[in-house]
C-alpha cells in the first residue's frame, strides 16, 4: 500500500509544477504587457489590463487597458516579436483582434 502512494504523490507534484509554472508565466506576461503600455504612453500611472484573449495560436494577446483614473483603450501584443499596438485603428490590432481571427 505504501508503494502506491509514491507514484500518486509524484503525479500530483508534477501536475502542480506544470500548472503552477504556466500560471506564473502568464502573470509575468501580463505584467510585462502592462509595463510596455505604460512606457508607450509615457505614463507613471498603474495600467490595468482586462478582457484578455489569446490569438495567433497563443503568440498574440488582445485585450483592454486602463490607466488609473485616465484614458483607456484596446491593445494587441505579440509575445513572440514583442510588438505592441494600441487602439482599434492600429493595423496590428485590426489584423489580429477582429472577431473572426481568434
Amino acid at each position: 500500500m505504501h508503494n502506491l502512494w509514491i507514484p500518486v504523490v509524484a503525479i500530483f507534484v508534477v501536475a502542480g509544477l506544470i500548472f503552477g509554472g504556466q500560471a506564473y508565466s502568464e502573470a509575468q506576461r501580463d505584467a510585462h504587457i502592462a509595463e510596455t503600455i505604460a512606457k508607450r504612453l509615457d505614463s507613471q500611472a498603474l495600467v490595468e489590463i482586462s478582457h484578455l484573449r489569446q490569438v495567433n495560436k497563443g503568440y498574440g494577446v488582445c485585450g483592454d487597458y486602463a490607466l488609473s483614473g485616465a484614458e483607456s483603450g484596446r491593445f494587441y501584443y505579440n509575445s513572440n516579436t514583442k510588438r505592441l499596438a494600441l487602439g482599434t485603428d492600429a493595423p496590428l490590432y485590426r489584423d489580429n483582434c477582429k472577431r473572426g481571427s481568434y
